[in-house]
């Protein structure tokens, strides 16, 4: 069976809360029992840990799902870990 694993790839400065923001993957690992695969695991979704409070508030970010062209994510890494 494959294993699904939740991992945040990204600690970043998030200008809108004022806080830092995770981005977090879902990934799927495929089982022991398929050794042929090339790729080491499957992107099932990508997401913040800070998206539901900014759509909440109504900001404008593509991990709040409030606009797909606004990523303030990547625009800078501020204030690291």
């Amino acid at each position: 069976m494959a294993h699904i694993v939740r991992q945040v790839v990204k600690t970043l400065w998030c200008d809108y809360l004022s806080q830092k923001a995770e981005l977090i993957e879902e990934r799927v690992y495929p089982c022991d029992l398929i050794p042929d695969l090339t790729a080491e695991f499957q992107l099932r979704s990508r997401w913040c840990a800070l998206g539901r409070a900014c759509n909440l508030a109504g900001y404008p970010c593509r991990w709040a799902y409030t606009n797909p062209e606004r990523d303030p994510l990547e625009l800078r890494e501020g204030p690291s870990k």
